[in-house]
């Protein structure tokens, strides 16, 4: 019972499964989850007994991990945590949470408005 090491015959098997979904982004694709508007970079995360699978490289969950449920996209990665993780997402889009005191009040707070 305490024994973690799946059998041969399931070992192989999920070698399998991780070896095509491997195969199917090793041509650069991006990772889309299900009909997601969202594309992902792609990461290898360790799966079942040590394999590596390609999963979204933010770690956003996939329920259940379906290795169905993710599949290659050439568009280009809109996932934001991604973007941000690759050093991609242009900081201008960010607001800043605390502004610096010496900055211009916004448009119509200085007449009080």
């Amino acid at each position: 019972m305490g024994n973690a090491t799946p059998t041969p015959g399931v070992q192989e098997a999920l070698a399998t499964i991780a070896a095509a979904a491997r195969g199917a982004y090793a041509d650069g694709s991006n990772l889309r989850v299900r009909s997601s508007g969202i594309v992902h970079e792609v990461a290898m995360p360790r799966w079942f007994a040590d394999e590596r699978m390609p999963g979204p490289a933010c770690m956003v969950g996939v329920s259940g991990w379906d290795s169905a449920a993710a599949h290659p996209d050439r568009g280009a990665v809109t996932c934001r945590r991604c973007l941000k993780l690759t050093h991609i997402d242009p900081a201008s889009q960010q607001l800043e949470l605390f502004p610096e005191p010496d900055q211009a009040p916004a448009e119509g707070a200085a007449d009080g408005a």
